[in-house]
């Protein structure tokens, strides 16, 4: 029984007041507004929902996929109140004997299906009997197709792989049009009767829109329609990079959906409107609309609405004239009104009145600094010869500035001046002299001295305080993190290079934590106790220049992809909105507001940006441009490791894969789904393991593509039925690579270049020796490389390595038996070999047995101790066969030696290479490239070992990479499998 789903949503649906997602073979049913899941039933029988068809005569839903349909109804629920309604599944999936591409209700009881050879199937749903076939002449293979009720037919639209599309009469065999041009097989046709116009897309990136010549006469749905019109190419468009899966089309846009993530809004002249990226890079595979909103399925796992919007009114951009010849800077004030600074004045701009007031600076230098308060109320302007003014804007009654502080400081050449807080003003002179003023009515005070330590650029670009601790924390322009205490002379802490050569952007101080950004596409979180600062974890964002948050929680943060404003939302992983202004160069700001309009109150971001001395604006009403997520996406590419851990009534998932994100994801009573950490690998994250501190903390080592180690220190607590994830940041280690001699100790003329890109570590275990960690990785180079890792130093060092394969390691498994630790490594050539490393930091590391059992590599290992000095050893791989063997081991004079006792195999059971293995008591479970999840029981006995197969399973997953066990009682085993997304299993225990 499947308990929970993740992985591609090959359909979407709008129907009446809710969303059906087709996710693997079930149906998940939402509520539109709320975006609550209602219903979740399975639709198909192990075959993916491609298609849902609603009658127009009635509440009936045909939903098919594969070799599959059957009908949902809508109907009053008893159980639930007066006006509730529920799906239900009106009969058992019926199986055709072709793949089904497209169906249409010809009345409120017989269905036609379109199969993958050009037939035509009737169907009558009442009695699920097969009323006729109509063949094809052209019985070319179709990778798409539509079909159309006529009065008295039913149009076919098959698109074929010859790249082109045939419209012809189901009861005809002569073909009525070709559509010809594409280059391509095609992968979708939309039709829009109204306007006459349909659209193609195809695997060579374009999409086309058709229409008759001259303006049709007849109905649509007329066969003298079909006779009558001539249908021509108007519009050939290409706004995709990959291949373009689907399309739909509304009373005014079409819009197409591919493998790039991309969403391209099109008008019906072939203008492409806008283009948005979504499902985290993964492919878009199922879109639909309802005229106002589009909904579109991923292969994130992910399910979001998009506003309509976006496309014909994504934004309001108007030019302000305050008639300042040369305007140097810009910002918005807490009324989001403007302060502009030009060569002599302080101009301040009410935006509501339209009014502007000048005040003089009487300053030496043309060159000044202009810097704004937290919350957004007091100006500071100051010169590099120390004249420095303070304004405050006044928030009562009618906007005005009042200058409150007019001074000369004798610090020095002012470098650089920042605000910490809304009372500490931080400027940096030469010689990296930090000067801290604060506020004393209408003076100021110096409220301490800092010096930066020796750097190449010695001044701030961000700064922040702890009030309650006095600590200030600078981030200078090499891209170092310095935290000083008030009355301390000496550094409490400094974080190297964290932000690159450009420096942090914004620093921020927030219950213990900070948060600081930088332009180096990072955000960087670190922990601020009583007495240590930690560096806990990093998030690299989609953008390179990353410059500040717009909300209090930090959600919400802004920056520049090149010559583009982003907006991106960190909770959802997804831009919220992007404008060409030409870059974060020039004098901008940006503010996020909320404004009452018809009765409720609406969130606004408005961009404000200096270009070729003009001022500009741009305003964004959130609600016509921002998505919502219906199901939040995760891994965008297939899973490679996953490992299930239990806090509280919640489960929590950590999983790798080739998207090189490492994510901590919770699944809640509910089966909501939610991302709540991730980190970033340099490539796909082959393997991964973790080491139990104490509950609920614990450890986590993950590794793959690059040679590369990672090494995180988690902690997981639940509040409010809501996880929180605490990490740090341990290891980030390269075996390889020229990112190792950067980060040594060394410069770099004394570094030898040792850079293989294509070694991976392919599986990792760990033993634990006193207070270290002694973790065995096989790489792809065929070594086993043995690493040590003490938790108090935070490093890791390579020990060991040995070359006893000739081939790639697949396989690390470490056992412990007669007291003693052996590790057992796989290879491509189903070598099973055991290595006695108990001792390892003092001997040779060198295997004391080999075996071979199956006929290829190994993907998979399960052991169980079967007596104190035998092991049961369970292998599967690429042969689709499952070896065990049972092995003795004997130590004598201290030299440890095996050998094979029994031996079991059997092919039957998988048509595929076999990607997991679990042994729970006296039950193995196996899964399979080919979905199939199967129950054997095992029993072992001194004279031989027997294997009996119980019962099987199929998962919805594809390209099955592994599974984890969950959970086990007297009446099933609870396992995750996991490849192209994940899925929850409960295996029933069938008695023998």
């Amino acid at each position: 029984m499947s308990l929970l789903i993740r992985t591609d949503v090959t359909a979407v649906k709008f129907y009446k007041k809710f969303v059906l997602a087709g996710i693997g073979n079930t149906i998940n049913i939402f509520d539109k507004e709320s975006a609550k899941l209602l219903q979740r039933l399975i639709g198909l029988n192990g075959q993916k929902i491609y298609g849902f068809v609603p009658s127009h005569c009635g509440t009936k839903i045909l939903v098919f996929g594969g070799k599959q349909f059957t009908v949902l109804a809508l109907v009053s629920s008893e159980e639930c109140d007066e006006g509730n309604e529920v799906f239900c599944r009106m009969f058992k999936p019926v199986v055709c004997d072709d793949w089904l591409h497209s169906a249409v209700w010809v009345n409120n009881d017989v269905v036609a299906l379109l199969t993958a050879h050009n037939v035509v199937q009737n169907w009558n749903t009442v009695t699920q009997t097969l009323i006729s076939k109509q063949p094809s002449h052209n019985n070319s293979i179709l990778y798409s197709g539509l079909l159309l009720a006529l009065q008295d037919d039913v149009l076919v639209m098959a698109g074929t792989v010859f790249s082109e599309v045939i419209i012809h009469r189901a009861s005809r065999d002569e073909a009525l049009h070709h559509l010809r041009g594409h280059k391509g097989v095609i992968f979708s046709i939309s039709y829009e009767p109204h306007k006459h116009t349909i659209v193609t897309t195809s695997d060579d990136r374009s999409v086309r829109i058709w229409g008759p010549n001259i303006p049709p006469t007849h109905a649509y749905n007329t066969v003298a329609h079909w006779e009558s019109i001539e249908i021509l190419c108007k519009h050939e468009v290409y706004g995709h990079l990959a291949r373009v899966m689907r399309s739909c089309i509304t009373h005014d846009l079409i819009v197409s959906v591919g493998e790039d993530s991309a969403i391209c809004y099109w008008d019906y002249e072939g203008k492409l409107l806008k283009k948005s990226l979504t499902h985290q890079n993964g492919c878009i595979w199922s879109v639909d609309s309802d005229g106002t909103s589009l909904v579109t399925g991923g292969g994130d796992s992910g399910v979001i609405l998009h506003p309509l919007t976006i496309a014909t009114d994504y934004c309001r951009e108007n030019i302000i004239d305050i008639e300042i010849d040369t305007p140097k800077k810009i910002l918005f004030t807490a009324r989001n009104n403007l302060v502009v600074l030009d060569e002599a004045n302080l101009i301040y701009y009410d935006a509501t009145n339209k009014n502007k007031t000048e005040y003089k600076l009487n300053h030496e230098s043309t060159y000044k600094l202009l810097a704004l308060s937290s919350c957004k109320q007091l100006i500071a302007v100051a010169d590099m010869a120390g004249k420095l003014d303070v304004f405050v804007e006044k928030c009562k009654d009618e906007a005005f500035l009042l200058n409150i502080v007019d001074t000369k400081l004798e610090i020095g050449k002012i470098l650089s001046m920042h605000w910490a807080g809304n009372r500490h003003l931080v400027l940096c002179s030469g010689d990296g002299d930090i000067t801290v003023l604060a506020s004393n009515n209408t003076s100021v005070e110096v409220y301490g001295n800092f010096v930066l330590p020796n750097c190449k650029e010695r001044w701030l670009t961000a700064s922040a305080v702890q009030p309650e601790n006095n600590r200030f924390v600078f981030g200078d322009r090499c891209g170092n993190i310095h935290i000083f205490v008030k009355g301390q002379n000496n550094l409490v802490k400094t974080f190297h290079k964290v932000h690159g050569r450009y420096g942090p952007t914004s620093i921020n101080v927030k219950n213990n934590k900070i948060i600081s950004t930088g332009r180096d596409g990072t955000i960087k979180f670190f922990s601020l106790n009583d007495d240590t600062v930690k560096h806990m974890s990093s998030k690299d964002l989609a953008f390179e220049w990353v410059e500040k948050f717009l909300d209090k929680d930090e959600n919400i943060i802004c920056g520049f992809q090149e010559r583009v404003f982003v907006v991106y939302n960190i909770k959802e992983n997804s831009k919220m909105l992007e404008v060409a202004c030409g870059g974060g160069h020039r004098s901008w700001d940006a503010v996020r507001y909320f404004e009452k309009l018809n009765d409720n109150y609406e969130e606004f971001i408005k961009l404000i940006y200096l270009k070729n001395s003009d001022i500009n604006v741009v305003t964004f009403q959130l609600s016509k441009i921002v998505s919502r997520n219906i199901i939040n996406g995760s891994h965008a590419k297939e899973i490679n490791c996953l490992k299930s851990h239990r806090v509280g009534d919640a489960t929590v998932y950590i999983s790798g894969g080739e998207d090189t994100t490492l994510r901590i994801s919770s699944v809640d009573a509910e089966m909501k789904f939610k991302d709540e950490a991730s980190f970033k690998h340099l490539s796909s994250v082959r393997t991964l393991t973790t080491f139990p501190l104490n509950e609920n903390h614990f450890l986590v080592l993950s590794a793959g593509g690059r040679a590369q180690l990672c090494i995180k220190d988690i902690k997981l607590t639940q509040e409010n039925n809501k996880i929180n994830v605490t990490s740090e940041e341990l290891v980030d280690y390269l075996i390889r690579g020229t990112d190792k001699e950067r980060k040594g100790n060394q410069i770099w003329r004394n570094c030898s270049i040792d850079f293989d890109p294509e070694m991976r570590i392919m599986d990792i275990d760990l033993i634990k020796d006193k207070d270290r960690l002694i973790i065995f990785a096989g790489c792809s180079d065929s070594y086993v490389r043995v690493f040590l890792f003490k938790e108090d130093s935070k490093k890791v060092e390579i020990i060991k390595e040995a070359k006893y394969h000739k081939t790639c390691i697949l396989k690390t498994k470490s056992i412990k038996i007669l007291n003693r630790d052996i590790l057992i490594t796989c290879t491509t050539r189903s070598e099973v070999t055991l290595w006695d490393v108990t001792d390892i930091t003092d001997e040779n590391l060198e295997p004391f047995f080999s075996t071979k059992t199956n006929k290829s590599g190994i993907n998979s290992v399960a052991t169980v101790n079967v007596a104190e000095d035998k092991v049961l050893i369970a292998t599967g791989g690429d042969d689709n066969a499952i070896h065990i063997i049972v092995i003795e081991i004997t130590i004598q004079n201290n030299v440890t030696s095996a050998k094979v006792l029994h031996a079991w195999s059997s092919a039957n059971n998988h048509s595929s290479q076999i990607t997991g293995l679990i042994l729970v008591d006296d039950y193995l479970i196996s899964t399979s490239i080919d979905q199939r999840i199967t129950l054997f029981r095992w029993k072992f006995d001194k004279e031989r070992i027997d294997c009996k197969f119980l019962s099987q399973t199929h998962t919805m997953v594809s390209d099955v990479q592994g599974m984890d066990f969950l959970d086990h009682n007297c009446e099933s085993i609870t396992v995750c499998v996991y490849g192209k997304g994940m899925e929850v299993v409960a295996v029933p225990k069938i008695p023998e």
